[in-house]
């Protein structure tokens, strides 16, 4: 165990090296980060659910501390399979998956496939349908220049970095989009052409997978930025009517709802947690966090108002 007290575990799970985050006790969840971040984009959320539950946040192969990407992954269904061994390995048998972007697309397969491990599911700043066209062809482009040149180009993290924040980031948290870029400038030319570029392609070439919700038995709860550019609020919304889902919209946040709004995400976890039972009601930490705290309270009200 770290002096801060997480637990790390490097396991050989899906035909390759995963590292593994734990904090706290209790029921678990499965934390799922976005594609180019690690377990640390949950550091804001660790603190309110690791109180009384087991917060579990794997990296992505080519992210933190974990392995090359197995081969054979083709698109975001073919991490779920290797996360249900992850859980046989830490000897889970059910959890809450919350996943953030890509995070969201295999823990959505992952309810699906296996609903009697997942007890509820929270997508957030993710979307289950195809990529768009024009997004599509503009993101194989990227990838194929970060291939051939083994890393992160300037003009390249200029184009990325806008995608993950909304417009005002720069003056409420300049250290997020200085984060991202130290994170891309830090990729060797291997993970780049061996995890991060065909990851990618996994990602952005998915096939169209919104059928896969109808089949999620889970309680589900939608997190959306208002101003997230990679992921428009609308496909949240599309997502949300087809399974009559709670979504919760945060305002003045991108697509790092996690690191940009964390008293809003926190607060809409905490209550959806507590709906499903999972894990003791904390009321201090929900206070806690102040009018961003309440924003996503009343947010809540609303979305559940309107089912």
């Amino acid at each position: 165990m770290n002096s801060d007290g997480h637990r790390r575990h490097q396991l050989e799970i899906g035909g390759g090296l995963l590292s593994v985050v734990e904090h706290g006790q209790g029921p678990a969840i499965l934390l799922g980060h976005g594609y180019l971040w690690d377990w640390t984009m949950w550091r804001p959320q660790v603190p309110a659910l690791s109180k009384t539950r087991r917060v579990v946040m794997p990296e992505l192969w080519g992210h933190g501390r974990s392995g090359p990407l197995p081969p054979g992954t083709r698109n975001p269904a073919d991490l779920a399979a290797p996360m249900l061994d992850l859980l046989d390995r830490l000897g889970i048998d059910r959890c809450v998956v919350v996943g953030s972007s890509v995070g969201g697309m295999w823990g959505a397969h992952l309810a699906a496939t296996a609903p009697d491990r997942v007890a509820g599911l929270v997508l957030m700043n993710s979307y289950l349908g195809q990529e768009p066209a024009q997004k599509r062809l503009a993101y194989a482009a990227m990838l194929d220049r970060v291939e051939a040149a083994g890393r992160v180009e300037d003009g390249i993290a200029d184009a990325i970095t806008p995608l993950f924040f909304a417009a005002d980031v720069g003056t409420r948290e300049p250290s997020l989009p200085l984060r991202l870029r130290r994170g891309l400038d830090g990729f060797s030319a291997e993970t780049l052409r061996r995890s991060i570029v065909p990851l990618g392609r996994a990602i952005f070439n998915r096939p169209n997978a919104l059928d896969v919700l109808m089949r999620v038995q889970a309680p589900t709860l939608l997190i959306a930025g208002e101003d997230d550019r990679a992921r428009p609020p609308e496909e949240s919304r599309i997502m949300a009517n087809l399974i009559r889902a709670e979504l919760v919209e945060i305002p003045r946040c991108g697509h790092s709802a996690s690191l940009e709004r964390p008293a809003a995400v926190n607060a809409a976890l905490l209550a959806f947690l507590d709906r499903l039972r999972w894990g003791t009601p904390v009321p201090s930490v929900m206070s806690a966090d102040g009018p961003a705290a309440g924003e996503a309270q009343n947010m809540l009200s609303t979305a559940a108002s309107n089912r």
